[in-house]
């Protein structure tokens, strides 16, 4: 172990969008900064970032047939990371991780699936509650959290929107890669979730992070897998 205490070094493959892998960074250092108490910088965990935009757009990826090109910069990139002293790899983006399953296997185990982390924190949500799924057309497209084996024990509190709905959220989310967040945009979201009797949100999508930043201690419900891999980031270390 490293002389911060954490197990090693995390590796974080972004530019998918850029801001939200960048206030993906910024929330790590806050988290750990806010667990420690008084500190020195010193002792706050070595995060390597590789923030590459050029990535294809996952969305069409999926819907072209262009995943092998998808997957080759994927490998190349997180290579990249293991090179620089990654033990965990997050890739910040939900939808990139329909490619996962193309990758060599040992490569594959250092990633921290945010899947796995979204379906751990469903199964902690109060059983009368309903959270809106805000994620890309990839991602309903590709059905990446509805595969998974254990999504058939967490479904009902998980709310799918229709075809109308999901088009608005995915402009919505796209519109966040390139405009700063606001309150308004923020109210959006929850004034859809609210339409469809949802008390929160579940960010299959990475662009959901800037609102959990924004609306954090609002009293609003955000099943967010960089916030939970933000909090726990010393024992996933560990692992």
């Amino acid at each position: 172990m490293n002389s911060t205490g954490y197990g090693g070094a995390l590796g974080i493959l972004g530019g998918m969008g850029p801001s939200a892998s960048a206030g993906f960074l910024q929330t790590l250092y806050e988290t750990a900064a806010e667990q420690a108490g008084p500190f020195a910088e010193q002792a706050l965990p070595r995060c390597l970032l590789d923030s590459d935009p050029a990535f294809p757009d996952r969305t069409e990826a999926i819907r072209t047939g262009g995943e092998a090109e998808f997957t080759e910069r994927l490998a190349r990139r997180l290579a990249g990371l293991e090179e620089l002293g990654a033990s965990r790899i997050v890739v910040a983006c939900v939808t990139a991780h329909h490619f996962l399953g193309r990758l060599d296997p040992a490569r594959r185990a250092r990633v921290i699936s945010l899947v796995d982390v979204i379906l751990d924190d469903l199964e902690a949500v109060g059983a009368e509650e309903r959270l809106l799924l805000v994620a890309t057309h990839g991602t309903r497209d590709a059905r990446i959290l509805e595969q998974a084996a254990r999504w058939p024990a967490v479904a009902h509190r998980v709310v799918l929107p229709g075809p109308e709905v999901q088009e608005t959220l995915h402009q919505l989310l796209y519109q966040m890669k390139w405009e700063p967040v606001t309150d308004e945009i923020a109210a959006r979201f929850m004034r859809i979730a609210t339409d469809h009797g949802c008390q929160g949100l579940v960010a299959g999508c990475t662009e959901v992070h800037l609102l959990t930043r924004l609306l954090r201690g609002g009293g609003y419900r955000i099943v967010d897998p960089l916030l939970t891999i933000a909090t726990q980031l010393k024992s996933l270390l560990a692992e």
